[in-house]
């Protein structure tokens, strides 16, 4: 509790102290009696406070919890009569039984083995897919090697038909 003395700014610490030894006698020093301590923190001083300076700090704290408990329950009417808590609620209750329909749906998965299989599936594609890019790069290669070769005789073959097609032609 900040209580302000002057311009000064003080920090205060309220500890109720009671006599916990009931076999020391009731005219035993003030260090055992029922009295309030406040430390003052500016000061670091300890004093002993009559009751009523005791009785108006805890007046004051009791008013403080007073307006806090006043300004949440206002607080807690706003958000009821906007319908916040209502639309907290559903959304709550939505994740929940998402949660729940996933966690459903994973276990079924597993349970039937579909992830399993999935990955394997997944696993064998890739090794064909592979296989077939390895062949298809054989054949490229090969069709490449060849290519040349295989001009030369298309360009042999077609000299050849151009010369029948013209002897045929001047014979007739």
């Amino acid at each position: 509790m900040k209580k302000t003395y002057g311009s000064a700014k003080v920090k205060i610490d309220i500890r109720f102290v009671q006599n916990i030894d009931r076999k020391m006698s009731s005219s035993s020093s003030s260090s055992n009696d029922n009295s309030v301590r406040i430390r003052d923190y500016a000061t670091a001083k300890t004093s002993e406070t009559t009751s009523v300076q005791a009785a108006e700090s805890i007046k004051n704290v009791a008013m403080g919890i007073v307006e806090a408990s006043s300004s949440i329950r206002e607080l807690i009417l706003t958000l009821h009569q906007s319908g916040a808590i209502e639309e907290i609620t559903r959304a709550a209750r939505s994740i929940r039984d998402t949660a729940n329909e996933i966690n459903d749906t994973i276990k079924n998965l597993n349970e039937g083995g579909i992830i399993k299989n999935t990955a394997s599936a997944v696993d064998e594609t890739t090794n064909v897919a592979r296989d077939t890019m390895h062949t298809v790069k054989n054949a490229t290669r090969e069709a490449a090697q060849t290519a040349p070769t295989t001009i030369k005789t298309l360009k042999e073959v077609s000299d050849k038909v151009r010369s029948k097609v013209t002897e045929n032609s001047s014979s007739d």
